[in-house]
């Protein structure tokens, strides 16, 4: 896998995973680009990016490391530069 974004987890699933019988119930670590509304664009590991649902997490800024799952934010990553240590872990605050 290519290295866009450091202190995203590489190798974690990505956005682009095509239903990975792993990510099932795991989520994505992604950092937020840009804001619009509940909206916000984001951008995986590996630089796939997709708008994501971030109601749930609020208040989100930019540089934010979310984790995601099915297109919406479940979670907000404590730290981005222990991204790839806890991701795998679950960890979300």
């Amino acid at each position: 896998m290519s290295r866009r974004n450091d202190d995203l987890m590489v190798d974690a699933c990505t956005l682009d995973h095509d239903g990975c019988v792993v990510c099932s119930d795991a989520g994505i670590p992604v950092r937020v680009l840009s804001l619009a509304g509940d909206d916000a664009l984001c951008e995986d590991a590996v630089g796939n990016r997709a708008q994501i649902a971030v109601e749930l997490v609020v208040p989100v800024r930019e540089g934010d490391v979310l984790l995601t799952h099915g297109g919406v934010a479940i979670g907000r990553m404590e730290h981005a530069g222990n991204v790839r240590e806890r991701a795998g872990k679950g960890q979300a605050r």
